[in-house]
């Protein structure tokens, strides 16, 4: 058998190429590689994550702000629902009836009145008379000597409650003549 001959310039090739790293040199450099790229992609992570919890939290105020929003629309349209309940005569008067007790000319108006001494019935706050007093008898005493200090200020375009008189007098009727 003849052995195969190797052109020259083979050879000479594979003299002059450089020798092949090993094996750990070759993995030390892909590791580097690696450990440059997840650096990169940290601070990428990092950079976003701040963009996205402020992100996430201006969505949540938002909806708060738009809860918000919905709650004063509702609550508008009752008040305005209300307004045209308190526009109608008619729920005016039962209104009255009910609680003030009122009654219509010619009726006859009735009072229940319970165990305890209070009406039954009605609206407790209308109903009630003079406001009870709160304090103590010294602090309302005080309260009226503070208040009695601080007049109210008097307005100077006021028109004066009493008309000026004129001191001229009035010509006297004078008997009629009759015939």
């Amino acid at each position: 058998m003849r052995a195969a001959r190797v052109p020259e310039e083979e050879t000479a090739e594979l003299r002059e190429a450089p020798p092949r790293p090993l094996l750990g040199t070759r993995a030390l450099g892909v590791t580097w590689r690696l450990l440059i790229l997840a650096v990169v992609v940290a601070l990428i992570a990092i950079t976003l994550a701040q963009s996205l919890r402020v992100y996430f939290a201006q969505r949540q105020e938002i909806a708060q702000f738009r809860a918000e929003i919905q709650n004063s629309r509702d609550e508008i349209a009752e008040l305005e629902d209300q307004l045209a309940r308190w526009e109608d005569p008619d729920f005016v008067r039962a209104e009255a009836r009910s609680r003030l007790g009122w009654v219509m000319p010619g009726e006859v108006g009735y009072r229940v009145i319970g165990v305890d001494g209070e009406a039954l019935g009605g609206d407790p706050d209308v109903l009630a008379s003079e406001a009870e007093p709160t304090g103590l008898w010294w602090e309302r005493v005080w309260g009226s000597v503070v208040a009695a200090d601080q007049p109210e200020p008097e307005a100077t375009s006021r028109p004066s409650p009493i008309p000026e008189l004129s001191l001229e007098p009035t010509p006297s009727p004078t008997p009629s003549e009759t015939p």
